[in-house]
């Protein structure tokens, strides 16, 4: 799968180093470095970045989300996040195709502005952003909301939890603005710290799978997919994350291709595991109704202590996810405001540790406010709120990906070979027709007020566009 088909008029080897040519071009475009005189360093390996991957998707959600799916589907949410692996794999191959071919710090905004143009890039990294921002606002308070588990004192303090909150937020954009290497160190670490024990339990699990808990399977019928997958799909926020910080992979045309894929496999492997395990240990209404059904479940199958190391889990996850989503947050901007369409300042690089810092902070700034709303309870139910119109905006971009990839196979037949044009009219299609279907499942009000949150953005653009006194023109696409 991730090896490349050689095509009409030349090999394999002649179409990769083609597709190396093109990615240099596109790099090293007037666009790409006129406002980005110091350099991004290349520090993230492919072992940082499937780490990324898994960091970014495999957090607190996966410790949580069983409950809300149960609720939504029964049983049957099993098949809600067998669906949603399925239809990921093709958005994964979207992602693995586009980042090796455009591989330009900033993902998603970088494809939709290829093959669409300047508002449609705007669109996207401002969906995108707004996502990443919020979202690490909610992830904290889920880190925060596990650690008040373990310690009375903390639980007790309001306080206390917006000191930690914010220690933890402020000390990770430290960790990133001193670099992606130091980043993807923890990030590694994390990920072996939460993988081995979390597959250790959920194996131990298995032998005490119950049948009778999978019935009836589909209480609330066959229709309940929809809702279920649209759930699971905040699981598997992040398959992008190796293609964001493209400019800082080492040797992207193959380690993008390569982490996405399997970044994808060790996330969907740990999220059908413990979908079965789950399912299969607790009955339906404890689990719906259970605000830490992963550690319960393996609590009753295993014994007490391995509820206690489950739990140490989760928050060595989240703390994961919001390492990886401040990395991101910091980068998602970078190329639109080197091509004076998002907030200039945002495209700063450090002097000395070659990271986005201005970036990184403004992001970690937004998420930080966003705390206060949560932690004061006359604004909690903003807060919730806002956090999640950010599911919906984490869509928008895979939308446009999948889009992206069908229209720039189209139209830039030599970055492609004949196979991959044929491949790439098959997966994304597929990829995009499953976004729209998610994008259904989160409801009517939540994607009207998701796409006037986008549409808010509207004005911003027209002054970024404008702000020189004329319009710009389009530059010509490079390569």
């Amino acid at each position: 799968m991730m090896a490349r088909e050689g095509g009409v008029g030349g090999d394999g080897r002649g179409a990769q180093r083609q597709a190396e040519a093109a990615s240099d071009s596109l790099l090293h475009s007037p666009s790409t470095t006129a406002h980005s005189p110091r350099k991004l360093i290349r520090g993230l390996s492919l072992l940082g970045a499937v780490a990324l991957i898994v960091g970014n998707m495999v957090g607190t959600s996966l410790y949580t989300l069983p409950a809300s799916v149960a609720k939504a589907a029964g049983p049957f949410g099993i098949v809600a996040w067998l669906f949603t692996a399925v239809g990921y794999f093709f958005v994964a191959l979207v992602y693995a195709s586009l980042g090796t071919r455009y591989p330009r710090t900033g993902g998603p905004y970088v494809y939709a502005r290829e093959a669409f143009g300047e508002f449609a890039g705007f669109q996207t990294v401002w969906a995108y952003w707004f996502s990443a921002v919020i979202g690490n606002a909610g992830i904290v308070t889920g880190v925060i909301g596990y650690a008040a588990g373990f310690s009375p004192a903390l639980g007790e303090s309001v306080w206390l939890q917006f000191a930690l909150a914010q220690a933890l937020i402020w000390g990770l954009c430290l960790i990133n603005v001193i670099g992606i290497k130091q980043s993807a160190r923890l990030q590694i670490a994390i990920m072996f710290l939460n993988f081995v024990p979390l597959i250790t339990l959920m194996l131990l699990t298995l032998p005490s799978f119950d049948a009778a808990n999978l019935s009836p399977f589909a209480p609330k019928g066959f229709g309940s997919l929809a809702a279920g997958a649209a759930l699971v799909v905040w699981a598997y926020s992040g398959i992008e994350s190796a293609t964001v910080p493209a400019e800082e992979v080492q040797r992207p045309e193959r380690t993008i291709r390569r982490g996405t894929m399997l970044g994808y496999a060790l996330g969907t492997m740990v999220f059908l595991l413990s979908a079965v395990a789950v399912a299969g240990v607790l009955p339906n209404d404890v689990i719906a109704s259970s605000p830490r059904p992963v550690a319960l479940a393996v609590e009753r199958a295993v014994g007490p202590l391995a509820g206690v190391v489950i739990g140490t889990t989760a928050i060595i996850a989240g703390a994961g996810t919001l390492n990886g989503w401040i990395l991101m947050a910091g980068r998602i901007p970078l190329a639109a405001a080197q091509d004076g369409i998002f907030f200039r300042g945002l495209a700063k690089i450090h002097p000395r540790f070659g990271t986005p810092y201005v970036g990184l902070i403004a992001g970690t700034a937004v998420a930080s406010a966003m705390l206060l709303m949560y932690f004061v309870k006359t604004l909690l139910g903003v807060f919730e709120f806002i956090v999640l119109l950010s599911v919906l905006t984490t869509l928008l971009p895979h939308l446009f990906a999948a889009a992206s990839e069908l229209m720039l196979a189209r139209r830039d037949p030599e970055r492609y070979t004949l196979a991959e044009r044929k491949r790439a009219h098959i997966v994304a299609p597929i990829a995009f027709v499953f976004v729209l279907y998610t994008m259904y499942g989160v409801g009517a009000e939540v994607v009207l007020w998701g796409f006037l949150v986008i549409l808010a953005g509207t004005p911003l653009y027209v002054w970024f566009a404008t702000r020189d006194g004329r319009a710009r023109a389009e530059p010509a696409t490079p390569g």
